[in-house]
C-alpha cells in the first residue's frame, strides 16, 4: 500500500477517485432498478433510482467514507452504493428475472470500462502509439484517469459477481442451479454476510478477486489497446 499524499494533488486526486467511484456506483444502481422496472417492477423506479445523480444512492458508509479512507491511505478504490428495493413477487419469472436485474448491475460496469477503453483508443490514434503508452503511465493525464475509471468499473463487475449472497453473483448463480441444489443454496443466504466479512478481513478477496481482475483487464483494456498500438504502428 502506498503512503498517503496530503499535498494539494494528492488531495485533488483523492477527491476525483472518488467522484470516479460515485458515479461508476450510481451506473451500477441505476442498471439494477432499470432492469427491475422491464421485468415488472418499478420500485426502484418509484423511489427515483433509475438516475445517474449519486444522491439517491449514497450509502454514507460505503459510498463515501470507505472510498475516501482507501483513497487517502493510498490503497486501491473500492465501496457500494445502498441497494436498490426489489420486490421479486412483480416478476413474471422469479429466478430468470431476478437473475437479469442481479447481472445488470456488473454488466454496467463492464460496459462502462468498455467506452473508457473504446475512449482510450481513440486518444491512442489521436496522439500515437509512443506518445499514449508514455501518457497513461504518467500520473493525472487523460489516459491515465480513463484507465483508473475502466479499472475501478473492473473491481466493481468483478467484486460483484463474487456468488456470495448478498452479492450479485448469488442471484445469478441461484437461477442456474437445479431446484434442489437452489433450495439448499438459498438457506445458506444467511451466512452470506459472515462469508462476506471473512473475505475482506483475510487475503482471500485478493486470492478470488485477483485472477478474475487480470483476466477482464486483459480482454477487454490491455489486448484491444495493443492491438491497436500495433496497427497505428
Amino acid at each position: 500500500m502506498n503512503h498517503a499524499d496530503f499535498s494539494p494533488l494528492g488531495l485533488l486526486t483523492v477527491a476525483l477517485q472518488v467522484l470516479i467511484i460515485l458515479f461508476s456506483l450510481s451506473v451500477h444502481e441505476s442498471a439494477h432498478a432499470w432492469m427491475a422496472d422491464r421485468m415488472g417492477d418499478s420500485t426502484g423506479r418509484m423511489l427515483g433510482r433509475i438516475t445517474l445523480n449519486p444522491i439517491p444512492h449514497i450509502d454514507l458508509i460505503g459510498t463515501i467514507l470507505l472510498p475516501l479512507v482507501m483513497a487517502l491511505a493510498g490503497g486501491p478504490i473500492f465501496g457500494w452504493a445502498k441497494p436498490v428495493p426489489v420486490i421479486t413477487r412483480n416478476f413474471k419469472h422469479i429466478k430468470r428475472d431476478g437473475a437479469l436485474v442481479g447481472a445488470a448491475g456488473p454488466l454496467s460496469n463492464l460496459l462502462v470500462a468498455v467506452v473508457a477503453t473504446v475512449v482510450l483508443g481513440i486518444v491512442l490514434a489521436a496522439t500515437g502509439a509512443q506518445t499514449f503508452f508514455l501518457q497513461i503511465q504518467t500520473a493525472y493525464s487523460l489516459p491515465w484517469w480513463l484507465l483508473q475509471l475502466a479499472f475501478i468499473n473492473l473491481v466493481l463487475a468483478a467484486f460483484n459477481l463474487i456468488p456470495i449472497p448478498p452479492l450479485d453473483g448469488s442471484w445469478v448463480l441461484s437461477a442456474v442451479l437445479p431446484p434442489w441444489a437452489a433450495r439448499f443454496y438459498d438457506e445458506f443466504r444467511r451466512f452470506g454476510p459472515i462469508l462476506l466479512l471473512i473475505l475482506f478481513m483475510t487475503p482471500l478477496l485478493n486470492i478470488v478477486l485477483s485472477p478474475i481482475l487480470n483476466v477482464l483487464a486483459w480482454v477487454l483494456i490491455f489486448k484491444p489497446l495493443e492491438i491497436l498500438g500495433s496497427i497505428m504502428g
